[in-house]
């Protein structure tokens, strides 16, 4: 039995493989009366596939558009034989295997070879003869198809978009073109429209298919989501597709439109050969669907030991990432934390490479609550570390408060903004908070998404919001505050930072507060605990300050203070404020991590 054979990517069987599926296939009528089993009458044979009409009337193709089919098929024969062998992919196991082929995750692999000069030069060609073809005759759906996937193929966004505009046949067909041209341009509302209008357009049976979820799905849900039928279906597609969606400071959902331009291609690839050399079949459709199509080709030995002729390996768009949540985050959006999203995780349902960003890291955040009488607003701090890699500036933040309840969402979103600070907006029920940075310039993004809930209308102490520096001034606001927020619970050990809170409740020279603040190491050994309790140990207890508060002459809540974090081991320390008086006290806790020190 021939294995199947692992690449960075997708590996097909080897060319041996098929050569012997094609004999048995061929022997199979003889196998049949050998083994008494008999051989199906004409008349009990299945009837062959209806002819499909994105291919065209063959009796009635003009005379470009038939050498346009001859020459695409010579193109593709030419690029099988000619592809460059791959060095990578050895040690890949394969991650999931689909029929005649096999996944695995390319991300952090060898790079595939560069496409042959030769190679270039004649998708060029075929490009300008199917330009040619698509202007005699813009109805050929075939053309048009054939026109935009080499476009893409060939990195040529615009020209995708102007071959998809010259579409002139078949209406849903039109528009989905356009909405993978578009999609692939990163035109990511005109996308959403494109794939709108063609989803309208398309018959039933073809819409159903293409809005159906299950492949990017836990195996778990499966059950309870096809149950929901063709038409049922609607809302929880727009959940998922906004809890799946990378960034929500975009206009539109890139990835909702990721999946219709990979349904798209797949029927491109499926009207003609491509490098595989395969029939067109469900496995082909289960990987481009769940993991994107090849944008480039190679092929691999087996080694000197393997007599088998070389695989061919389709390579995906890279570094790809899986942007669906757990299956709690999806069946309780509002109980979701960062940790039910893991772009990096294996074995993945679905991996999508986003062309605006090409890489995704951990956004270091903050978030604290600040209470404005029925309404609370939410400060998310963010911080750019260096092991993020965003490049230079300018960086664009964007944070965005979801229900995921079909109302509308609130979103702050500010550009060219430093690499440090925090975003506010208000909420008055509970939701899910996604704070997201983008630079542009260094196409990479960084994100945190994560639930939060309102402050109770009887809270008498706020959050505190770590600043990169004490605010000295007697009258200390958030709005000013959050500009300079430190942005994240990871502090160096030995460094000056500042805290900014509020207190709902009057203090006065009569009356006044008594406020301390304190950091305690977590994870101590009894024996450190110990040594701290009786005095000869401060690296447990690193910051404590105590000190009356005799309220602001304004009455405002807005305090700050600034602080010296000794340079203790690294760790987790639990950094309290307390405020007391008149027999009341009110807390609020936040763990912070030491990073660096000595």
């Amino acid at each position: 039995m021939n294995q199947l054979r692992e690449s960075t990517v997708r590996v097909i069987r080897t060319a041996r493989l098929f050569a012997i599926g094609a004999a048995l296939a061929a022997a199979a009528p003889l196998l049949a009366q050998q083994t008494g089993a008999g051989v199906l009458a004409d008349s009990a044979r299945p009837a062959p596939p209806a002819p499909d009409p994105l291919r065209g009337n063959v009796s009635t193709l003009s005379a470009l558009s038939a050498q346009a089919r001859s020459q695409q098929d010579q193109f593709e024969r030419n690029h099988r034989l000619g592809l460059r062998f791959y060095n990578g992919g050895a040690d890949a196991s394969c991650e999931v295997p689909l029929g005649r082929i096999c996944y695995w995750n390319n991300n952090g692999d060898v790079p595939p070879p560069a496409e042959r000069a030769d190679a270039k030069i004649e998708r060029e060609q075929l490009l300008d003869l199917l330009a040619r073809a698509q202007a005699a005759d813009p109805k050929d759906d075939w053309v048009s198809g054939m026109r935009v996937r080499y476009a893409i193929e060939g990195q040529m966004p615009d020209l995708a978009v102007t071959a998809a505009r010259g579409c002139g046949g078949t209406a849903w067909w039109c528009d989905a073109l356009q909405g993978l041209a578009l999609h692939n341009a990163n035109r990511h509302t005109e996308a959403a429209a494109a794939f709108d209008r063609a989803l309208a357009a398309m018959p039933e049976g073809q819409r159903c298919s293409w809005t159906d979820l299950t492949m990017w799905l836990d195996p778990a849900m499966h059950a309870g989501y096809k149950g929901l039928g063709c038409g049922g279906r609607t809302v929880e597609n727009a959940k998922i597709f906004r809890l799946a969606q990378p960034l929500w400071m975009l206009p539109a959902n890139d990835v909702a439109n990721e999946l219709y331009a990979r349904h798209t291609m797949s029927r491109v690839h499926s009207l003609a050969r491509i490098p595989y050399d395969l029939q067109w079949g469900d496995d082909l459709l289960e990987s481009q669907v769940r993991y994107g199509w090849p944008m480039q080709w190679s092929v691999q030995n087996g080694g000197v030991a393997d007599p088998r002729p070389p695989s061919v390996i389709g390579h995906e768009p890279t570094p790809s990432y899986d942007f669906m949540p757990l299956p709690p985050a999806l069946t309780n959006p509002l109980s979701a934390m960062a940790e039910d999203w893991d772009p990096k995780r294996k074995k993945a349902r679905m991996r999508y490479a986003t062309r605006y960003a090409t890489g995704y890291g951990a956004l270091p955040n903050q978030f604290a609550r600040f209470r404005r009488g029925d309404t609370t607003l939410v400060a998310g701090g963010y911080r750019l570390m260096r092991e993020l890699e965003m490049g230079r500036a300018p960086y664009h933040a964007a944070l965005t408060l979801d229900a995921i309840d079909q109302r509308p969402a609130v979103q702050v979103r500010k550009d060219s903004v430093s690499a440090n600070g925090a975003l506010l907006a208000p909420i008055t029920r509970p939701m899910l908070a996604s704070l997201e940075v983008l630079a542009p310039t260094g196409k990479r993004a960084a994100r945190v998404r994560t639930t939060v809930q309102p402050l109770p209308a009887e809270t008498r102490l706020s959050d505190y919001l770590l600043l990169q520096r004490g605010d000295p001034s007697p009258t200390p606001g958030l709005e000013r505050n959050a500009a300079q927020a430190y942005g994240s619970l990871d502090i160096e050990g030995g460094t000056q930072i500042g805290i900014y809170w509020e207190m709902y409740r009057q203090a006065s020279p009569s009356a006044p507060l008594q406020v301390s603040l304190r950091a305690t190491r977590l994870g101590a050994s009894f024996m450190q605990r110990l040594s701290s309790s009786i005095g000869l140990s401060k690296a447990l207890t690193p910051v404590s300050i105590r000190y009356n508060d005799n309220g602001r002459p304004d009455g405002a809540p807005g305090r700050s203070l600034a602080l010296n974090f000794p340079n203790v081991p690294a760790g987790a320390y639990q950094l309290t404020l307390i405020v007391s008086g008149g027999g009341v006290t009110d807390s609020t806790t936040q763990v912070i991590r030491v990073r660096g020190a000595r």
